[in-house]
């Protein structure tokens, strides 16, 4: 009995030790799930910019503000508190006929979201947001396919 206490509890401890707010899931080359709290939210010209910080980035994301959205599954956002955020990059595809340009910027709405040189990151949206709602149920297995491949 003590020789199975004595292995299993180094492994609790080293278990115990893990962060689990720097957990960070890339589900594919424009979706990421991350934990973040929001540090500023701005209104205007009928959309949302959110401003938030996880333990690895700070970003900067929109959403349209759509006042008759309504659903017992979505709560109002609160600032400074954790949230799992599924984060939507833009999809980007190379054009041999265009260079690369070094300055870039995101307008929404006549309103400067991001530009290159800002400390911050820039994704196109956040599904689990809509207007100043977040879907607080959100769960990893809703954007994972269970079913295996059937080649």
């Amino acid at each position: 009995m003590m020789k199975k206490l004595i292995t299993i509890l180094p492994l609790l401890f080293l278990l115990n030790c893990i962060s689990r707010n720097s957990e960070r899931y890339v589900l594919s080359d424009h979706t990421v799930i991350l934990k973040g709290k929001f540090f500023r939210i701005d209104s205007a010209n009928n959309i949302f910019v959110y401003h938030f910080k996880s333990d690895t980035i700070e970003a900067v994301f929109t959403s349209f503000n759509d006042k008759d959205f309504k659903s017992p599954n979505y709560k109002k956002i609160k600032l400074h508190k954790n949230y799992t955020l599924v984060l939507n990059r833009e999809v980007r595809y190379a054009n041999c006929f265009q260079p690369d340009s070094s300055e870039e910027s995101y307008t929404e709405n006549n309103i400067l979201v991001w530009k290159t040189g800002m400390k911050s990151q820039y994704f196109v949206s956040c599904s689990n947001i809509t207007a100043n709602k977040i879907n607080p149920r959100f769960t990893l297995l809703k954007y994972i396919n269970p079913s295996p491949n059937n080649y």
